[in-house]
């Protein structure tokens, strides 16, 4: 028979809820451990990091400074280079000023012993004063060294008269040469006054007396 309590009616209570466990307590030391791993490990990794990009800058800075250094050595030598030309060109100029005064020297010296050893040198320079254009006038004489005298009368006296030079002893005039003068001018064919010629030419001013007289 159905019972007759109202708390028959009732429906059975639920079946108790599973047993949950506490949660277990934060661990504060390991999570700093973890923050200081992590915080290391990024150091590292930015070091290497810079580490390789420096290494990369520095290659470059030092590549551009190397360069820099080069360019600087090769300027440097171009203009030693410059430099050593313009020496030898300098000296090459004094080897050969040195060489042409050695000459010069050696020809005075040839010129003075051919005037001893040939006396007669000097009728070709009387007779280039006869032909110099325009001709002397106003009584021209012929000065000469008092040794070449003689000789000039007896190979030239015929030109001379037929110029109308008369001819006069000069103890000025070295041997080998010779002056003429006249009222219109005067010409000169000394040895020192040829010598000049020719060194002009040649650039220099050599006298024609020797260095050591």
């Amino acid at each position: 028979m159905r019972s007759l309590d109202p708390r028959d009616d009732l429906p059975p209570p639920p079946p108790p809820l599973p047993f949950e466990p506490a949660p277990p307590p934060i661990d504060f030391e390991a999570i700093d451990a973890m923050r200081e791993g992590a915080r290391k490990e990024g150091y590292a990794q930015g070091y290497a990091q810079g580490q390789t990009q420096g290494y990369g800058d520095g290659h470059r800075e030092g590549y551009a400074r190397g360069l820099e250094l080069a360019r600087g050595e090769a300027a440097r030598l171009q203009e030693l280079a410059g430099t050593f030309r313009g020496a030898l060109t300098h000296l090459d100029e004094e080897v050969a000023q040195t060489l042409l005064s050695l000459a010069l020297d050696v020809a005075r010296q040839l010129v003075r012993g051919t005037v001893v050893a040939d006396p007669a040198m000097v009728l070709p320079a009387v007779r280039e004063l006869l032909a110099t254009e325009p001709a002397l006038s106003g009584s021209p004489c012929l000065l000469l060294h008092p040794d070449d005298v003689a000789l000039v009368e007896t190979h030239l006296s015929g030109e001379l008269e037929a110029a109308g030079w008369t001819v006069r002893a000069d103890g000025g005039i070295e041997r080998g040469g010779c002056v003429a003068s006249a009222a219109s001018g005067e010409l000169d064919a000394t040895l020192a006054t040829r010598w000049s010629r020719v060194v002009k030419a040649l650039g220099r001013a050599d006298s024609w007396e020797p260095p050591h007289g």
